[in-house]
């Protein structure tokens, strides 16, 4: 079997807490069990049986003894002779007794305060030991130094002369233990010298403590004024640096807007010529226009003038023919009439036979018209052929008239086209001038709007220099 990990009251009772906490086993049970560990109760076997099975190990009711560190009392000892900082001596103290590691500056502070201590008693247990000697050496002296003669008999065997060498040797003895004592007094007196030399430097000590805390307490009065001045400058010169860096930025940025005008004024003046360009060709362009609608206009006049000539002379070849179409017309009501008149003398013939004789004399006469009739006829006939040839004329006249009219008419419109091409033409160049117009006052807006701009940034570092300067007298009066 494998043995089983023993645990502490601690890690039992915060064992017992996971199991509740996570729902593993009789939650009542457990309460119950947790309550007689937290009272330091002895559990019945059956629970602790259960337990154990549950954290599988075995676990200890009693409370593990702490060994008391040695330093503590040592530590209470200063707090309580304010012999030092109490405020870290405590913290010291608290995190010791929690069996916690001390910092290294907190170590070398509390063995700089315990070592004069532990100095101290060194000097007074070595005090001790030496009035303890030279009590010892007292004592030794007055047992060896010679009783006084006794008057009276003296045993058997003793004589009453005393022996030199014996008495020589006990001077000599006696000397030395005087230079000894001498040689102790001395050491003791010494010893109450730096007694009295450690009481004073023990006084001195205490007094150069406080005065030291009276500094320190100074000190640090002193180390949060300039903390507080460090935090000032600090800001003043955080301040300054954003200061800079808002004046290289804006440098930059009127470098940069510098060469963004210098490239829109090179962009400007390359389109200002082109346009010139396009308003120089525009301009030759009209002229061209124009001078071809000069022309036109010319030849058109004349073509017009040509055209009235001919509609002049066609209208009086029109009144012509109309004159010689009444006098056939007259021609043709002659004939009918003629032709009535035969029609009515051969009614009168076929009536009057009687007057056959009339009629033969008048038939002669009636040949004889007939051949002036006959000869009438044929320059009638001759006539109407002339008359016909001149209408075809005419006709053919009349059909290249229609052909002028309608190529005047396709002039006229080509004329008209001709003139809203120029209107439009005149527009479009009216449109482009105001459009140049407009551009060139958004430009020059453009360009002030900017020069604004450049003015403002070139005012702008003078700003902030004099905020340095003023920063720069705050920090020198402080």
């Amino acid at each position: 079997m494998t043995q089983l990990e023993r645990l502490s009251l601690n890690q039992t009772i915060s064992k017992v807490d996971v199991l509740i906490d996570s729902g593993n086993g009789d939650a009542g049970r457990l309460y119950h069990i947790l309550e007689f560990l937290k009272n330091n109760r002895p559990l019945y076997q059956s629970d602790k049986v259960y337990l154990e099975n549950k954290l599988q190990s075995s676990f200890s009711v009693e409370e593990e003894l702490v060994e008391e560190n040695k330093l503590l009392p040592r530590i209470k000892d200063l707090i309580d002779s304010g012999n030092g900082d109490a405020g870290r001596l405590q913290y010291i103290y608290d995190t010791l007794s929690n069996n916690k590691q001390l910092y290294h500056s907190d170590a070398d502070y509390l063995e700089s305060k315990l070592h004069p201590i532990m100095d101290e008693t060194l000097l007074v247990e070595s005090s001790k030991k030496m009035n303890a000697e030279i009590q010892k050496t007292h004592k030794d002296i007055i047992e060896s130094t010679p009783s006084q003669k006794i008057k009276g008999a003296l045993p058997k065997g003793w004589s009453q002369e005393p022996d030199s060498e014996n008495v020589e040797t006990l001077v000599k003895n006696i000397e030395k233990e005087n230079q000894k004592i001498k040689t102790q007094e001395k050491i003791s007196d010494e010893i109450n010298q730096q007694r009295n030399n450690l009481s004073k430097l023990i006084s001195h000590r205490k007094e150069y403590d406080q005065k030291i805390s009276q500094e320190k307490s100074s000190l640090e009065s002193q180390i949060k004024e300039e903390r507080i001045r460090i935090e000032t400058q600090t800001r003043i010169s955080n301040e300054i640096i954003a200061q800079k860096e808002e004046l290289t930025k804006v440098k930059k940025e009127r470098i940069l807007i510098i060469d963004k005008i210098a490239l829109e004024k090179n962009k400007i003046a390359k389109e200002l010529l082109s346009q010139k360009r396009q308003l120089v060709q525009a301009q030759l362009e009209q002229e061209k226009i124009e001078k071809q609608v000069t022309r036109e206009q010319e030849l058109l006049a004349k073509m017009a003038n040509e055209q009235k000539d001919r509609l002049v002379e066609q209208a009086q070849i029109a009144r012509e023919i109309k004159s010689k179409q009444t006098e056939l017309d007259r021609t043709k009501q002659d004939y009918d009439e003629i032709v009535s008149q035969v029609n009515e003398e051969k009614i009168k013939f076929a009536e009057s036979e009687k007057l056959k004789k009339l009629i033969k004399s008048q038939e002669q006469d009636l040949i004889k018209a007939k051949e002036e009739r006959l000869n009438l006829i044929n320059t009638i006939a001759a006539e109407k052929e002339i008359i016909s040839k001149k209408a075809n004329d005419e006709k053919l006249k009349l059909k290249s008239q229609v052909e002028l009219t309608k190529q005047l008419k396709k002039e006229e419109k080509t004329y008209d086209l001709l003139k809203k091409k120029r209107e439009k033409i005149e527009s479009q160049i009216k449109i482009k001038n105001q459009k140049l117009k407009e551009k060139q006052q958004k430009l020059k807006k453009q360009i002030e709007e900017k020069n604004k701009k450049l003015k403002s940034i070139s005012k702008k570092p003078v700003v902030k220099k004099t905020v340095k300067k003023h920063v720069n007298r705050k920090t020198s009066k402080k």
